[in-house]
């Protein structure tokens, strides 16, 4: 009796029954270097994140799924994930987006870059049938139109590029 009543709470839970973690691993080849990280240069990141179970629309027929989980780039940039944005059906491309702010691990001649630090992946319209979440490596990999990394400095300077490897495993 015990299991059924465990069972109906979690799926009466917001979140708890629709918990989904992904794991991310990817390079990117920098485009815009900032200091000693010059452009051509090869970084690994990955990025680990949980799903919270909340979704809202957002203004251009986005969908923002808030999420848990932590990026890092390089042995010492890292932040704390808070959402993936993602676009679908629409006139423009559509995109799927891993977010993290409060950044920490890269200082340049006295410039703190704290975030926010973005993966983006767009695909031509249509690609996405809907704004779900993705979850299978072919989710992922349809989004061929354009895929970057970037790190922002408040404004001041930025470290970009191109994703060239991406792997995911969701569970």
């Amino acid at each position: 009796m015990l299991k059924y009543v465990l069972i109906a709470l979690a799926m009466c839970l917001p979140g708890l029954a629709s918990a989904q973690t992904c794991n991310l691993v990817f390079t990117i080849q920098v485009t815009q270097g900032v200091g000693a990280i010059l452009p051509g240069t090869e970084l690994q990141g990955r990025a680990v994140y949980t799903f919270l179970g909340q979704s809202f629309r957002q203004e251009g027929g986005s969908t923002a799924h808030l999420a848990s989980g932590e990026m890092v780039l390089g042995d010492s940039i890292s932040g704390p994930i808070w959402t993936l944005i993602t676009t679908a059906r629409g006139s423009a491309a559509d995109l799927v987006g891993v977010y993290a702010h409060h950044v920490q691990g890269l200082n340049v001649a006295g410039v703190a870059f704290q975030g926010p630090m973005a993966l983006t992946l767009f695909g031509p319209p249509g690609t996405r049938t809907d704004t779900a979440l993705p979850l299978a490596q072919e989710d992922w990999d349809s989004m061929t139109l354009r895929r970057a990394f970037a790190l922002h400095a408040h404004g001041q300077d930025m470290l970009a590029g191109d994703v060239t490897m991406l792997t995911v495993d969701c569970s």
